[in-house]
């Protein structure tokens, strides 16, 4: 999963869920509401914040499951004649 996708769940997803809950009864307030997390998502996007964002959610899911990052390749030893 790309740290944008991760990050856009990790914010759109708790947003919605609890609007949900709210604001079920009044529909238009919900459907301005979802209007206006669109919009507020679309500018962390365009500003590169879900990436950092995104960045933050996997790395502590890769710390609560066990998950360790891939290392960097050793570099290459020299060829010796």
């Amino acid at each position: 999963m790309t740290p944008t996708i991760a990050g856009g769940l990790a914010l759109a997803l708790p947003l919605l869920l609890v609007a949900l809950v709210f604001l079920r009864r009044n529909i238009f307030v919900l459907l301005f509401f979802v209007a206006l997390s669109a919009v507020g998502i679309g500018y962390l996007s365009t500003t590169g914040a879900l990436d950092d964002i995104g960045q933050q959610v996997l790395t502590q899911v890769g710390n609560y499951t066990g998950e360790k990052a891939a290392e960097p390749a050793p570099a290459a030893a020299p060829a010796t004649p």
